[in-house]
């Protein structure tokens, strides 16, 4: 601490006795020789505490961090993103539903998210009275490869 206060002071005193010189000189030849030479007093100041150890300033290591959050949320995303897209796919289904009038109790959309964030439909669980009409009509929306599940059975 002491070593810091010393150099503190030092600075302030070098900066003072720039300025006055500095306003001080007649030339501007002999103004610029005393600046530079002001200027190197005051960068051997700055350096002086480093060199002999008194200051030391030490860099965390950075390998001492781990960054499990990252991990984290990644994965929040994905589920994040896996229940969005089953709330909008089952929205709009019931909304084919309701405008074809086809009566239904549950629709259930399963989805699969991948390493890439591309959404894949793996099944969709339907309980209707008319199972088949409903089946055609997920099957026309979202593709004749969805697998429709009866949730009646």
């Amino acid at each position: 601490m002491v070593g810091i206060k010393s150099t503190v002071i030092a600075i302030c005193a070098v900066s003072a006795a720039r300025c006055i010189v500095g306003n001080a000189a007649a030339t501007s030849k002999l103004k610029s020789g005393l600046t530079t030479i002001f200027n190197l007093l005051l960068a051997l100041i700055m350096i002086t505490p480093f060199a002999q150890g008194t200051i030391c300033l030490e860099l965390p290591d950075i390998s001492d961090y781990s960054y499990p959050v990252a991990d984290y949320g990644d994965d929040a995303y994905a589920m994040a993103l896996e229940a969005e897209t089953e709330a909008n796919i089952t929205a709009v289904l019931q909304q084919q539903f309701d405008s074809a009038g086809i009566n239904y109790e549950l629709i259930e959309t399963n989805v699969n998210i991948s390493a890439d964030y591309s959404i894949s439909i793996s099944s969709v669980t339907i309980t209707a009275k008319d199972y088949e009409a409903a089946a055609l009509m997920v099957k026309n929306c979202l593709g004749m490869e969805t697998e429709v599940i009866n949730g009646n059975s």
